[in-house]
C-alpha cells in the first residue's frame, strides 16, 4: 500500500493491478536514459499540479517530499528510536530540571532567494501557530500544549517548557521544519496558497523541470553543508497503475520506489540481481481497520472486539501481503517497540483479541444485543450490519487483502464488500475523517509508543466526527480520559522505569477499548537499483525510514545516496 507520511505525513504507496504505462512515459525515458537524477516513482498518481506547500501539499505528488528537499528539520529522530542527528540544530541541550532546550542553530545557511536563515525564522516557524492551525506543527494550541516561550538571541533558539517533557524532541521537534519568515507571515491564508515558487534552504530546493507528468528538483548550488548533497537532482515521475509502475522500475527508467511489488524476488530482483534491490522494512506500527467510532455500531466496543476476531490475519499476511506485513496481535506493536510489551497477561490478551475465531466473534455479538436473522447480523436497533471497506483500486496488496477481510465479515452475517476507489484524491479525504471504513497506517513519532497511544487514545489528539484526522493520527475519532492522564504523566517523567509501567497501563486500557483494529505490520517498503546510485537504506545501513516521503528520515537519504552503480545492496 501506499504511505504519506505523511507524513506527514508522509505517504506510504502501494501497487496497481491494472492499466498499462502511460505513452507520455516515452518522454520520460529520454529524459531518465543517462540518470543524470536520482528517479522516483509512487503509484496511483493524478496529473501533477505545481503545489509545493508544505503544511497541506504532502498527498500530492508535487508535495510528496519538498519537507525534506525544500525545507529542512531541526533534528531527524529516525524510525525505532534511534540517535538523534543535529540537522539546522547543530547541538542543543537541557537545562532548568529538563525544561528549558537551548539549540544552537547553524550559521551560513541561507534561503533560496539569498536571504539569510537566521534563529528569528526558526522561532518564527514553530511559533507560526499563532499565524494560522495548519503551522501549528508543535501543537502551540493543542490543550496540552507544554511550551511556555521560544526565544532567539544571536544563533541560538531556546525554548522553555512549562514541565519536562521527556518526548518533546521525539514526538513533537521532529516534525518541525523551518520556512522563511520573510516568505510565509505575508501569506494571507497558509491553508490554501499553493506556494508555487518555494524559496527553502534544503539539499534541492531548485525546480528545474515541472510538467503533468514528471518533475526535477535540482542540487542547492549554495548548500551549506560542504559536499551535500552528492546527487545533482532528484525526480519525480507519474505512474498511473502498478503495471506501469512495475515496468518503470523492471526496465530500469525509475531507480527507486515505495511501492508494494508482489513477488518482488522475481517480479523484480530476478530482472538484475546485481543491481535491483528490495528493503521491505518491519520495523514499523501495523495497518490497520479503521472505523469512526462515533456512529452507531461502530461505536460498540464488542462490535470491533468481535471483528478482531472475525479477521484470519494469517492470511491477509500471506496472501494479501505476500509474506511481507507480518501479522500483530490486537495491540499492533510487535515491529517497532516489542520491548515495550512486557506483562504476559496483556500478551496473552493482545494474541488471543487477535487470534482468527469467527465462532467467537459470533458469540461475542450474540451476548451484547445482536441477533441473526438467518445468515444476516442484526444490530441491537434492528438494523442489517453493513460495512464496507473503501481502498484505491491500483493498491494491489490492499485490494487483496480486503477482499479475504470481507470475507470473513460477510461469515459472521456481515453485508461487506471491497469499495473500490479510482486514485489517492477521491479515497483520501473520506479515509482521513473516517466517512468510510478503510485500511490505515500510523504516523506517531518514533522515539517510543508513546506516540501511538497518544494519537489513539489522549483527548488533546481528538478529531471529532468528519474532521480530517491526519494532523494527530486520531482517524477514529476516539479518547479515553484515563489514558490521557496517564499520557500526561508520561510525557513529564524523564524515569524509564515509571514510563514502562504507564505503557502496560495503556496497553489495558487498549485492550479494553480496542479504537482500532490493528491487523499487520506496515512495511517501509523501499524498491531500488544501484545500477546508477548507491548508499540506500538497508538492513546493515540503517539510518531511518527508508520511504523517501517520510520526513524527516528522507533527508538523510537525499544526502547520504550516492552517484555511481555498485552491485549489491
Amino acid at each position: 500500500m501506499v504511505a504519506l507520511a505523511v507524513a506527514g505525513i508522509a505517504v506510504l504507496a502501494t501497487v496497481v493491478t491494472a492499466g498499462t504505462a502511460p505513452a507520455a512515459n516515452t518522454s520520460v525515458s529520454a529524459l531518465t536514459a543517462a540518470h543524470k537524477c536520482l528517479v522516483m516513482e509512487g503509484s496511483g498518481d493524478p496529473a501533477f499540479v505545481k503545489n509545493f506547500n508544505p503544511y497541506t501539499a504532502t498527498s500530492l505528488p508535487s508535495g510528496a517530499f519538498v519537507q525534506g528537499a525544500f525545507y529542512e528539520p531541526l533534528i531527524v529522530t529516525g524510525e525505532g528510536g534511534l540517535k538523534p542527528v543535529p540537522w539546522l540544530a547543530t547541538s542543543w541541550k537541557w537545562s532548568n530540571g529538563n525544561k528549558t532546550l537551548t539549540m544552537q542553530i547553524a550559521k551560513g545557511v541561507k534561503w533560496s532567494d539569498g536571504k539569510a536563515l537566521t534563529a528569528k525564522d526558526v522561532v518564527y516557524s514553530l511559533t507560526a501557530g499563532n499565524q494560522s492551525p495548519t503551522m501549528d506543527l508543535i501543537g502551540l494550541k493543542s490543550p496540552d500544549n507544554n511550551v511556555q516561550s521560544i526565544r532567539a538571541k544571536g544563533s541560538t533558539v531556546t525554548i522553555a517548557l512549562k514541565t519536562p517533557d521527556s518526548q518533546f524532541i521525539a514526538a513533537i521537534l521532529n516534525k518541525q521544519f523551518v520556512v522563511p519568515q520573510h516568505i510565509w507571515s505575508q501569506v494571507k491564508d497558509p491553508a490554501t496558497w499553493t506556494n508555487p515558487t518555494p524559496v527553502g534552504s534544503g539539499p534541492f530546493d531548485v525546480i528545474s523541470r515541472f510538467t503533468g507528468q514528471d518533475y526535477v528538483f535540482s542540487k542547492n548550488p549554495h548548500y551549506w553543508q560542504p559536499g551535500l548533497p552528492k546527487i545533482p537532482c532528484l525526480e519525480y515521475v507519474q505512474a498511473a497503475s502498478n503495471d506501469s509502475a512495475l515496468a518503470l522500475i523492471q526496465s530500469g527508467q525509475v531507480d527507486w520506489t515505495h511501492n508494494f511489488v508482489p513477488n518482488v524476488e522475481t517480479a523484480y530482483e530476478a530482472k538484475d540481481p546485481q543491481h535491483f534491490h528490495a528493503f521491505y522494512a518491519t520495523t514499523a506500527y501495523p495497518v490497520s481497520l479503521v472505523l469512526d467510532t462515533t456512529q452507531y455500531p461502530y461505536s460498540l466496543v464488542a462490535f470491533r472486539k468481535a471483528l478482531s476476531l472475525a479477521i484470519d490475519r494469517q492470511s491477509v499476511s500471506k496472501l494479501g501481503e505476500y509474506g511481507y506485513a507480518p501479522a500483530v496481535d490486537a495491540i499492533g506493536l510487535s515491529g517497532l517497540f516489542p520491548k515495550w510489551v512486557v506483562d504476559e497477561s496483556v500478551k496473552s490478551q493482545a494474541k488471543q483479541m487477535a487470534t482468527y475465531n469467527p465462532s467467537a466473534a459470533k458469540a461475542m455479538l450474540t451476548s451484547n444485543g445482536f441477533t441473526y436473522k438467518g445468515n444476516t447480523l442484526i444490530d441491537p436497533k434492528g438494523n442489517p450490519v453493513k460495512l464496507d471497506i473503501h481502498v484505491i483500486s491500483g493498491w494491489s496488496d490492499w485490494v487483496a487483502s480486503n477482499q479475504i477481510i470481507t470475507k470473513n465479515l460477510r461469515d459472521i452475517g456481515i453485508d461487506s464488500n471491497v469499495a473500490l476507489e479510482p486514485d489517492w484524491g477521491s479515497w483520501y479525504p473520506n479515509a482521513s475523517t473516517s466517512k468510510q471504513p478503510t485500511l490505515l497506517w500510523q504516523d506517531a513519532s518514533q522515539g517510543s509508543p508513546y506516540g501511538f497511544f497518544y494519537a489513539n487514545l489522549s483527548k488533546n489528539a481528538y478529531t471529532g466526527p468528519g474532521e480530517d484526522g491526519t494532523h494527530t493520527g486520531n482517524w477514529e475519532h476516539y479518547y479515553d480520559t484515563q489514558a490521557t492522564d496517564l499520557l500526561s504523566q508520561w510525557k513529564v517523567t524523564l524515569d524509564a522505569k515509571k514510563q514502562q509501567q504507564i505503557a502496560t497501563q495503556l496497553e489495558k486500557i487498549w485492550l479494553n477499548d480496542l479504537p482500532i483494529v490493528p491487523l499487520f505490520i506496515g512495511p517501509r517498503w523501499s524498491t531500488y537499483s544501484t545500477k546508477y546510485f548507491h548508499n540506500f537504506v538497508t538492513p546493515k545501513n540503517f539510518w531511518g525510514d527508508p520511504i523517501f516521503t517520510t520526513f524527516p528520515d528522507n533527508i538523510l537519504s537525499f544526502t547520504r545516496i550516492e552517484a555511481g552503480g555498485k552491485a549489491g545492496a
